[in-house]
């Protein structure tokens, strides 16, 4: 059975720091498949992948993983639009 999605993402925000040291976000996103729980971790400044595995599935959601460039979360994905 599926989780609700904000409870789905609540619940992966708190594992996440088991996998890894690198800031990361959690984030419903879709495509043609359907939803899924997007994970966002940015590399170190030097570009290292500092993530151990992340579960997937989660909760009946299928899970993406992303490599995003040190900053990218802070600036891009919750830059404050004007």
């Amino acid at each position: 059975m599926k989780t609700e999605r904000e409870q789905a993402i609540q619940n992966l925000m708190k594992i996440m720091p088991d996998h890894t040291d690198s800031a990361f976000i959690v984030k419903q996103e879709g495509d043609d498949s359907g939803s899924y729980l997007c994970v966002y971790v940015e590399r170190t400044e030097i570009g290292a992948e500092v993530c151990k595995t992340i579960p997937t599935p989660f909760e009946g959601w299928r899970v993406v993983h992303v490599w995003c460039p040190d900053g990218f979360i802070k600036h891009i994905l919750e830059r404050h639009r004007e």
